[in-house]
């Protein structure tokens, strides 16, 4: 009976690793597309602004963002798109130009990486940005940062 649980267990935390190490956070490519459906739904972008092959990047994903994420608590509350500052490529900002992606971590004015930061449907800062810290306590952060992006946009939408 003991080796049935501690093989379940083992099972289990197998399965769950595999779960989150296989999903990816949507790579923003259009972000004047991803305006329009923000703008429809009235919510906020949430924009992890990252460096691939960063440790603590992939530490935020795996051990943060994606098991809160995975929650569905957050659903309809925001879009959420990641830009990787040192990959090659342009990305399409909010007003239809194609930038670098080296040039969004100065555009958003982000000294921290990786970071979360939330923007209306112009590309503006919403609230301050929810830098990488306690992954314990993260998803308090995140709704309490998506609540004061909500608020900014008149959304009466209110996550608890």
């Amino acid at each position: 009976m003991k080796l049935h649980r501690t093989l379940w267990f083992v099972l289990a935390m197998f399965w769950q690793s595999q779960s989150l190490a296989a999903i990816e956070m949507t790579t923003a490519t259009n972000l004047e597309e991803t305006a329009k459906t923000a703008q429809v739904k009235n919510i906020p972008i949430a924009l992890l602004i990252s460096f691939k092959g960063l440790n603590s990047t992939r530490d935020l994903k795996e051990e943060a963002i994606f098991p809160n994420l995975l929650s569905g608590q957050f659903d309809d509350a925001a879009i959420f798109q990641e830009i990787q500052v040192n990959t090659e490529g342009k990305t399409i900002d909010f007003y239809g130009e194609a930038l670098p992606n080296s040039e969004y971590q100065t555009l958003f004015n982000v000294s921290h990486l990786p970071v979360l930061i939330f923007v209306d449907t112009s590309g503006n800062h919403l609230t301050s940005p929810l830098i990488a810290g306690n992954y314990e306590f993260y998803g308090h952060y995140l709704k309490q940062k998506l609540n004061q992006a909500l608020d900014a946009l008149n959304n009466p939408m209110h996550l608890e």
